[in-house]
C-alpha cells in the first residue's frame, strides 16, 4: 500500500522527538514525550476516533532510552504505525515490543558512549582551551554538542523509517521475547558499569591493631572492589521488588545517608 507519511512528516517527527524528556515523570520516565512526538503521525494514520484514542493510549506506556540514540524507535514505530493503519498485520503487542527490545540495548550505548566518553573529552579539549584563554571554547563546545546530537538524531529517525520494511521482514517477531531478554541482560551490564564507575560509597572507617592502622575501606577493596556501591544497589533493588515507591526509596536514601554521613560512617 502507498506511504501516507510524507518526508515534511519524518522532519516533523524528527523535531518534536527532541522534547522526548520534556515531560518527565518518575513513573513512566520518557512516556509523554514520545506521545508528544507521535501525535502528527497518529492523527495522520487513523481517521477512526477510536483507532486514534488506542494509539495515544498505546505510547502512554511506559518508555526510557537515550535521547541522543532512540531516534531510530520514533522512525520504526511511525512506519510500523502507517503499516498497522494501512490494514497490514502488525499488532499493537509488535509495537511495544519493538518499543521495549530496543530502547535498553540503545540506552545502553547513549550512556556508555556519548555520556561516558564523547562528552566528557569534548568538554575536557574546551575545557583546555578556556585555561589557554581562547574565549571561543565555551561556544565551541555547545556547537559540536548539538552538531552530533541534533544530526545523529536526525539521520536515526530517517534511517528507522526507512529500514522498518527490512528489519520487521528479517526480524522474527514471534521472538520479542529473546529481543527483551537480550535488552535485559544488556541493562544488567550496563547498570553494573555506572555502579562501579559513578556510584561513590565507601566507608572512612578503620580499626588499630598494636601500632596498625587498616582502614575497613581498604579491607573491603581487597575482597571485593566496589562492594559498597554494589551492595547499595542491591538494598535499593530489593526495595523496589518490595513495592516501594521511588519517592519512598529516595527518601530512605537521603535519610540513611544522612545518618552515616554525620556519625562519619561513610
Amino acid at each position: 500500500m502507498a506511504n501516507k507519511l510524507t518526508k515534511q512528516d519524518i522532519t516533523n517527527l524528527f523535531i518534536r522527538s527532541n522534547a522526548v524528556q520534556s515531560a518527565f515523570s518518575f513513573e513512566r520516565q520518557q512516556a509523554m514525550g514520545f506521545e508528544y512526538a507521535m501525535i502528527p503521525i497518529i492523527n495522520k494514520l487513523y481517521d477512526k476516533e477510536e483507532d486514534r484514542i488506542a494509539a495515544y493510549q498505546r505510547h502512554l506506556t511506559y518508555f526510557n532510552s537515550h535521547p541522543w540514540t532512540c531516534g531510530v524507535i520514533f522512525g520504526i514505530v511511525a512506519a510500523m504505525e502507517e503499516k498497522k493503519a494501512n490494514g497490514e498485520d502488525v499488532s499493537e503487542a509488535n509495537i511495544q515490543g519493538i518499543k521495549t527490545g530496543l530502547m535498553g540495548p540503545l540506552a545502553g550505548i547513549g550512556d556508555s558512549f556519548f555520556w561516558g566518553a564523547f562528552r566528557p573529552i569534548v568538554a575536557g579539549i574546551c575545557a583546555s582551551l578556556a585555561l589557554q584563554g581562547y574565549g571561543f571554547a565555551p561556544l565551541l563546545f555547545v556547537l559540536i554538542i548539538n552538531a552530533v546530537h541534533f544530526g545523529l538524531h536526525y539521520w536515526e529517525v530517517n534511517k528507522g523509517y526507512k529500514m522498518a520494511d527490512s528489519f520487521l521482514e528479517k526480524a522474527d517477531m514471534s521472538s520479542l521475547n529473546v529481543w527483551m531478554e537480550a535488552a535485559t541482560i544488556l541493562g544488567l551490564f550496563v547498570v553494573g558499569g555506572l555502579t562501579a564507575t559513578w556510584l561513590g560509597v565507601s566507608t572512612k572507617l578503620s580499626y588499630t591493631i598494636g601500632e596498625s592502622t587498616t582502614s575497613i575501606q581498604s579491607a573491603l577493596d581487597g575482597i571485593l572492589p566496589k562492594m559498597l556501591p554494589l551492595l547499595s544497589v542491591l538494598g535499593v533493588f530489593a526495595l523496589l521488588r518490595k513495592g516501594f515507591s521511588t519517592q519512598k526509596v529516595l527518601l530512605i536514601i537521603v535519610v540513611v545517608g544522612f545518618i552515616l554521613g554525620f556519625l562519619g560512617v561513610i
